[in-house]
């Protein structure tokens, strides 16, 4: 079989067993109706990056210094200095990083969004970028400049947490090796093979009912697809559940927000198997993962510098709560120093009863779940007012819903919006509940979190 130019052009390492592994997702009888075409865009090279990654993410794990970072993320950030324009504003004359680190003026999540090109190494290649936009589940949308290499690097991280599991699952070349789970309004969707496992199946689904034929062809191609591995935010894989779709994965992993005890524990039981706790900023890549033995989530990349700071960018002492910062990162397109991401842990640098020496976030928060509902009652995700929100030059804001479905939405913008169109937008998902619409010029410049969604309905 010869591979389609379609997938060529997006995984220019497919050969004609990926080819067919493509097709039997893309062209099966009850396929959902894909919206979207995708690929890694990896190259041989990227792949060896890839096997490197694997090698060094189980001999340069050690225990880390609470403070400044260690070497090789200084000798990291020293090098980036002069290349970065955000390094350059932060690092400025005469100040040592190395010494003075917690001087380092931070960098936030506004600072990305108001100018991301601050973040692109001056004489890094943009031949191969890629611009992902944040869903703004948990923080306010933004884009995010990011490298291929730097995106298919979650595949040995979520290798080694599966391990750490106790999971020693191979994905190479399965015909469906993990399924991307989504209930939204509108998301993306779409199947590609994964380079970094052998052109492995990969799919990305809607759960909704109107992105399928019928719920028979949702059921008959879930039980077909039979993905190794499931992933999701805690609200989907819940409605996977409540459907009862004929899946039994090695393991589940949930990512965006926070998993509650409550959730797993039936996920688990449905399913039969693990699930595993995620923690992951699109602009930062994966930070961390749930420790099996319960005890918070250990860092998971070696080459990430990872510290909770106070309201002034000072590290926090031991057993005082802050907010998570990370610098380094995996992506050359948007390195980063010092990045406070907006959640709260407590760092905990001691020995852990699983064995990985590795610091874990303890108490992390920041990342609750929410439910929103329409006048008529249906059920309204952050993601599905994201995409509306993004539409608009929102900087930052605060969509907040009561009880009595009253719905408030504060913003700061980078320039006029059209409150009308704004209102009009958020209409065709919340229907005529009460809504006030209000700018606030001030909203989180004081460096406080400013959480972007909050509702007093509770999750059912």
């Amino acid at each position: 079989m010869s591979v389609p130019p379609a997938l060529l052009e997006r995984v220019p390492t497919a050969d004609a067993a990926a080819a067919a592994r493509w097709k039997r997702l893309v062209e099966h009888p009850d396929a959902p109706k894909f919206n979207y075409a995708a690929g890694d865009r990896l190259t041989e090279d990227d792949l060896r990056g890839l096997d490197a990654l694997r090698r060094d993410l189980r001999s340069e794990r050690g225990p880390r210094r609470r403070s400044a970072p260690g070497g090789d993320v200084l000798a990291r950030v020293t090098a980036l200095a002069p290349r970065v324009p955000s390094f350059r504003a932060r690092l400025f004359k005469g100040l040592d990083p190395a010494r003075h680190w917690d001087e380092v003026p931070a960098s936030s999540r506004a600072d990305l969004a108001e100018a991301p090109a601050l973040f692109v190494p001056d004489d890094e290649p943009l031949d191969r970028l890629v611009v992902y936009r944040t869903a703004g589940t948990t923080g306010h949308p933004v884009s995010v400049p990011h490298h291929p290499l730097a995106v298919a690097s979650y595949l040995p991280l979520l290798e080694f947490a599966l391990e750490r599991h106790g999971l020693r699952e191979d994905f190479r070349a399965l015909p469906a090796a993990c399924c991307l789970v989504g209930h939204q309004t509108h998301t993306y969707t779409y199947a590609t093979v994964l380079s970094g496992w052998s052109h492995a199946g990969f799919v990305k689904a809607n759960l909704r009912e109107s992105q399928w034929t019928s719920p028979d062809a949702r059921r008959r191609y879930f039980a077909d697809l039979a993905p190794r591995l499931l992933t999701g935010d805690p609200a989907s894989v819940s409605e996977l559940v409540r459907l009862g779709l004929p899946v039994r994965p090695a393991a589940v992993v949930t990512t965006s927000t926070a998993l509650a005890p409550a959730v797993r524990e039936r996920v688990s039981k449905a399913l039969g198997c693990p699930v595993i706790d995620w923690y992951s900023l699109v602009e930062t890549g994966p930070i961390a993962y749930a420790c099996p033995r319960g005890q918070g989530f250990h860092q998971l990349p070696h080459d990430l510098h990872v510290e909770t700071v106070d309201a002034l960018g000072r590290p926090t002492p031991a057993g005082v709560r802050g907010e998570v910062t990370v610098t380094g990162g995996r992506n050359p397109l948007a390195p980063l120093l010092r990045y406070r991401t907006g959640d709260w842990a407590r760092l905990e640098t001691g020995a852990c009863p699983c064995g990985d020496p590795m610091p874990r976030l303890m108490e992390l928060e920041g990342r609750e779940p929410v439910l929103f509902r329409a006048a008529d009652g249906t059920p309204v995700t952050a993601v599905d007012l994201s995409r509306l929100l993004r539409e608009f030059p929102l900087l930052m804001h605060r969509f907040a819903q009561k009880r009595d479905l009253s719905c408030a939405l504060d913003y700061r913008a980078a320039s006029a919006v059209d409150r009308g169109a704004l209102e009009t937008a958020l209409r065709t998902q919340l229907g005529e509940v009460p809504l006030t619409l209000r700018e606030d010029r001030a909203l989180g410049e004081d460096g406080t979190k400013v959480p972007a969604y909050l509702s007093e309905l509770e999750l059912s």
